[in-house]
């Protein structure tokens, strides 16, 4: 998850300065495809919330693994680690949103062209 932040930390930067921000469709998918394994990996993959089916029938190590877990505070860093998975996923989604945007925007503007195009054509037709 490291990893993944410090490879995305210039975005917010850039967006607090008002600066672009210059990452392609497929980027975007990118980061937002690995985000998606981190979540994968930490809640589902992962026995860091669910007691792992080995303890079920070995009730004393089942205890055990309940008492290690209370005492590295997994509950806790599992929170910390998914609130900060959603502050990445917001941030995916917000690029995925001005990229969208800006598509959208474009695709306007090339409409407006051919409609400027076609009046003037038509009117000369009149």
């Amino acid at each position: 998850l490291d990893k993944y932040v410090s490879s995305i930390q210039w975005v917010p930067e850039a967006l607090r300065e008002g600066k672009k921000v210059r990452m392609s469709r497929n980027e975007i998918l990118q980061k937002t495809g690995e985000l998606l394994s981190l979540r994968y990996q930490i809640n589902l993959a992962s026995d860091l919330l669910i007691i792992p089916d080995f303890f079920w029938d070995r009730d004393n190590l089942e205890q055990l693994y309940i008492n290690l877990c209370t005492y590295l505070d997994m509950n806790g860093r599992t929170k910390v680690m998914n609130e900060k998975l959603n502050h990445c996923t917001e941030l995916a989604e917000l690029l995925r949103t001005h990229l969208s945007e800006k598509h959208s925007l474009r695709l306007e503007w090339g409409i407006i062209g051919l409609i400027a195009i076609e009046v003037p054509k038509d009117c000369n037709r009149l």
